[in-house]
């Protein structure tokens, strides 16, 4: 009898050890690659708030116990985790000890863990020539987590499939792009609960795939019954779970929760050999696809340049056609329609302007190499530097801009430094019009520190933007639609983070 009041004690105590975890999760991130042979390479990361006792051990779950050990990476904060072991409290996870790295009260620290599952593509249950993958990033129990998270999780198709290829399950991608030839969905949920599960799921062509995985068969009665109570058994030693992606890839998509699929059509990706010269810069910024603000940025920049049109307001913004020369480029010709008696700009006329150039950009490429011609017009960009402050740096300007490493070229070249700048920018820098920096006051001269001009350019971009709400995913719709869901689901069931019977994550609650 005193042994069994010692071991109560013992549980009581447990027990009201792990009441004292509180913790916030501020991001949750997943990006989940898929291999050719079946297999997934899975790279988590959490950001997480710690509110009660220090953590010195995480558990982190795995979608089945087909892994290799030693091939688990971690690390909190950039310092290389070495103690990883089989997760005692997971059907199918590690632990992670972080030693003398423990995350104290009010400390926040970030985990990083990569490990590839096996066996996690399986065939499409209602198409036979498509593959198919679902998973669940893990989740945390309620009564250890406060607050909201930053819920977003990748998957990164293999070579060969196309833009317009994969058909999400349920619940539509955020947004989507192609990175070195490979198509990455991203969903994104800003305020998404640390203690709810998230399925998200895709299917793709199965032509790319070397092997997909066997459906397995569902658990018999016996191994049911031993799942139910392995899960009450789990259910009192609820475990702390971290999920999420490998932040330094995807830090730019958590930025925005618009679409932002390739704008061009998939038949822009048929290589030519020669280079397609003789595109202005609002072209290559299509080209290149840059986002759809910033590519009308450059064509609106373009025409204040030319002397075609001018600021007269910034927040809002508006616009005023300058009377003389007429517009060269059709597209310049149509944004000045588009340009209403009030100054602003029409929403309608914007997306039909640069719906046409897209499609114009994709006709002028047709026979051409895009990657040999982004590579000319990156040259082009490259000189441009050279012209600072010569007789032509009005249009070289325009080069510059496009750079996307503009702010931290011109941080190099110019430091603290005075930058030269072409008079058509001034208003773009000062945040006034043309003539005046308010009150009357002249302009400045047309120099300024080089983090000036950055800040320029994003202020009139984002002036820009709410000038236009919702421009991107109009456009996009037109010339690159979402593919609609395709009802397919996995055959092999969910791939969970934490995955158990029947999609149960085991590890669903807390930490220790």
């Amino acid at each position: 009898m005193k042994r069994l009041f010692v071991v109560l004690v013992a549980v009581a105590v447990g027990l009201a050890v792990l009441a004292d975890y509180r913790f916030e999760v501020p991001q949750n991130r997943s990006v989940v690659e898929v291999n050719r042979d079946a297999s997934i390479t899975i790279r988590y990361a959490i950001t997480f708030r710690n509110q009660g006792q220090p953590i010195d051990v995480i558990d982190v779950g795995l979608p089945n116990g087909q892994y290799d050990l030693k091939g688990v990476t971690a690390d909190l904060d950039g310092a290389t985790l070495t103690d990883i072991r089989p997760s005692t409290y997971l059907q199918y996870g590690v632990e992670v000890h972080l030693g003398d790295k423990a995350i104290p009260a009010g400390s926040e620290g970030t985990l990083h863990l990569s490990a590839v599952a096996r066996d996690r593509v399986f065939p499409d249950s209602k198409d036979s020539s498509y593959a198919s993958l679902e998973f669940s990033p893990t989740w945390y129990g309620s009564q250890y987590t406060s607050g909201t998270t930053l819920l977003a999780c990748s998957f990164v198709f293999p070579e060969g499939v196309g833009p317009d290829d994969p058909r999400y399950h349920g619940t539509p991608f955020t947004s989507a792009r192609v990175e070195q030839g490979r198509v990455i969905y991203t969903w994104d949920l800003p305020n998404a609960s640390p203690s709810r599960q998230y399925t998200f799921g895709a299917s793709f062509p199965a032509k790319v795939m070397e092997r997909v995985a066997a459906i397995p068969r569902g658990p018999g009665p016996t191994a049911r019954m031993a799942a139910a109570l392995g899960q009450l058994i789990v259910g009192a030693m609820p475990c702390f779970c971290i999920g999420g992606f490998f932040g330094l890839f995807v830090l730019v998509i958590v930025r925005s929760r618009r679409r932002r699929l390739q704008y061009l059509p998939p038949s822009i990706g048929m290589e030519g050999v020669e280079v397609r010269r003789g595109l202005t810069v609002p072209e290559v910024a299509v080209l290149m696809e840059e986002p759809v603000d910033r590519v009308m940025a450059l064509l609106l920049f373009g025409m204040i340049r030319k002397n075609l049109v001018k600021v007269v307001g910034r927040a809002p913004l508006k616009l005023e056609l300058i009377p003389g020369e007429s517009p060269a480029a059709d597209y310049e010709q149509a944004f000045a329609k588009a340009i209403q008696d009030d100054g602003r700009i029409s929403e309608k006329e914007a997306t039909a302007v640069l719906t046409d150039l897209i499609k114009r950009v994709q006709d002028k490429m047709k026979g051409f190499s895009r990657k040999k011609s982004v590579l000319y017009y990156q040259e082009i960009m490259r000189k441009a530097w050279e012209q600072v402050g010569s007789q032509d740096y009005a249009q070289a300007f325009e080069w510059m801009l496009l750079d996307r490493e503009f702010g931290q070229r011109a941080a190099q070249r110019f430091g603290s430094n005075p930058m030269p700048l072409p008079v058509w920018w001034v208003p773009m820098y000062t945040g006034h019009t043309a003539g005046t920096a308010g009150g009357g006051v002249p302009a400045p001269s047309p120099v300024a520190a080089a983090n000036t001009v950055v800040t320029g350019l994003e202020g009139f971009a984002h002036d820009l933007v709410n000038s236009v709400p919702g421009l991107a995913t109009k456009v996009t719709q037109q010339t690159n639609p979402v593919p609609q869901p395709s009802g397919h689901t996995s055959g092999g069931g969910c791939a969970c983070a934490c995955a158990c019977a029947g999609c149960a994550c085991a590890c669903a609650g807390g930490g220790r």
